[in-house]
């Protein structure tokens, strides 16, 4: 009985280590593909090469395609034996299957797809795909600093970049010393107030200190290098009082002139109608007088014609008494 449970044990062993192994071994027309790296990172226009190795196949009768997916839209980069589209006369075909990329531009960053089929008909296929990313260097970035600033006031320092690929990082500078990110992680910056974020390239001043004047460059930096900007000077001055004091009498001044240039346009206008509604009066006035005037006038040359009838009444010859 212990004999018999031995051999079954045994038998059941054996087709275990069997059935692993047949299951590592590829069909006689299976193909498999492998490749070296399925991400890739290179520099602007240096040379890169994608694997795509034949780990088997049952033939070389053998039909290669390469592909390049960017957003998601696949187009032919080796088609019928020679490269096309994007890559032409930039790349070849190595043996069995690699792309050799010459000199790798930015537009190259992409998805690319190795395609290996039978040509005989049967449907045997596989494919690998693999990522290329081409890091660009930074570009010289533009740098906005103030040229004089006063203590106690906010003030803000901006860096911009928009070649470097990926997006670089921002450092900022005074003096050729570069600024800790935290500058209460430093003894020595622990009293700044600035804060600085180094996604965007902002270097914001909460309340500006005498020390913190200086000279200021950014520096962009990413994996395939880095730039800066030419370094400025930003003053720190002292609070003016003198010059507050000036600039509120002025602006007293200012506020006072206003108001009498108003004061005197609303008198002048007052003065204007007032003077137009008296001579109305006197017009009015005058025009009854006249109209008065012309009324006894004509009365009295009434009662003047009828004394003249009888001053001059003439006797009829004709009238006998």
């Amino acid at each position: 009985m212990a004999k018999s449970s031995t051999s079954v044990l045994w038998t059941l062993s054996l087709c275990l280590v069997a059935c692993a192994f047949l299951c590592h071994i590829p069909s006689m027309f299976a193909i498999i593909l492998r490749t070296k790296a399925k991400i890739v990172r290179i520099n602007e226009f240096e040379p890169v090469e994608l694997t795509c190795l034949i780990h088997f196949a049952p033939t070389y009768n053998l039909r290669i395609e390469w592909k390049k997916i960017r957003n998601g839209i696949p187009s032919y980069v080796y088609y019928r034996r020679k490269i096309v589209g994007d890559l032409e006369n930039r790349a070849q075909l190595r043996e069995p299957a690699n792309m050799l990329i010459f000199n790798a531009t930015r537009t190259d960053t992409a998805e690319y797809r190795c395609e290996v089929a039978n040509n005989d008909g049967s449907g045997e296929f596989d494919e690998i795909k693999m990522n290329l990313e081409v890091r660009v260097k930074p570009m010289e970035p533009q740098c906005s600093v103030p040229k004089a600033v006063t203590v106690g006031t906010a003030a803000e320092l901006q860096c911009l970049e928009n070649e470097g690929f990926p997006a670089p990082v921002y450092r900022w500078f005074r003096n050729n010393e570069e600024l800790p990110q935290d500058p209460k992680n430093s003894l020595k910056f622990m009293n700044a107030t600035y804060t600085m974020n180094t996604s965007t390239g902002s270097l914001k001043f909460h309340r500006v200190r005498k020390e913190d004047a200086g000279k200021y460059h950014c520096q962009a930096k990413n994996d395939a290098g880095q730039a800066h900007c030419p370094a400025k000077l930003m003053e720190v001055h002292d609070v003016d009082i003198l010059a507050i004091i000036l600039k509120s009498v002025g602006v007293v001044i200012a506020a006072l002139f206003v108001i009498s240039s108003i004061w005197c346009f609303a008198s002048r206008v007052h003065a204007s109608k007032k003077a137009r509604n008296e001579n109305e009066k006197a017009i009015f006035f005058k025009k009854g007088q006249n109209e008065n005037i012309v009324g006894l006038s004509a009365q009295n040359d009434g009662v003047d014609d009828d004394k003249a009838d009888e001053g001059n009444f003439i006797h009829n010859p004709s009238f006998i008494i």
